[in-house]
């Protein structure tokens, strides 16, 4: 019995990573002024990762403890420890907002909290995975599919040629085994693809 790919979701963020979105040039004490707490419109429901970024020496060994939300709307955290020398310190999780940014204690210099490039994705529940089709981005690299969240268990990946526009093939992925129940995520960097889209059936 053949099995119909009747769903589809096109995965897409092509928005330069923002050094100082969530917070400006600051020196909190304890709680940052937030200047967002959630990522716009153009990131079509994705999250990214967290940077903080210090503009001078003195920080290192310091922490940023950031709260909010991942792809599935659930509360994490994240503690990053600031450079000692004027530089961007990324996270690795994939926030979809940020509520509160938390200083261990008061910077040197002012710093900035934003967004990076690693963006994740999540493809609603339910249905089997049975393949995708990806677009390239100007610079190589890989996508990761995943199960139980975007820093959950990877069940198969592809990587982009770095010639901007090119389109892999369709990829079957019914190997895989792996059936959407809980949702499946996708993360990337926004510099290697322009669009990844999922074909499921539901």
């Amino acid at each position: 019995m053949s099995i119909v790919l009747s769903n589809w979701v096109r995965i897409s963020d092509e928005v330069t990573a923002d050094p100082d979105y969530f917070v400006t040039a600051a020196r909190p004490n304890t709680s940052a002024t937030m200047a967002q707490t959630s990522l716009a419109a153009a990131h079509n429901g994705g999250g990214r990762n967290v940077t903080v970024t210090t503009t001078g020496s003195g920080d290192g060994g310091k922490t940023a403890t950031i709260t909010g939300t991942d792809t599935d709307g659930a509360a994490q955290t994240e503690v990053i420890t600031l450079a000692g020398s004027a530089t961007a310190v990324a996270g690795t999780k994939i926030f979809l907002t940020v509520t509160a940014v938390e200083m261990s204690s008061q910077p040197a210099a002012n710093i900035t909290v934003g967004f990076g490039g690693v963006a994740g994705s999540k493809i609603g529940g339910g249905g089997v995975f049975g393949s995708f089709r990806t677009t390239s981005g100007a610079a190589a690299g890989t996508c990761s599919f995943r199960t139980g969240g975007t820093a959950g268990t990877v069940i198969c990946t592809d990587t982009s040629s770095g010639t901007a526009g090119a389109n892999n093939g369709q990829v079957s992925a019914y190997g895989t085994g792996a059936r959407l129940v809980n949702g499946m995520y996708v993360t990337y960097d926004v510099g290697d693809f322009t669009q990844i889209v999922v074909f499921y059936a539901g």
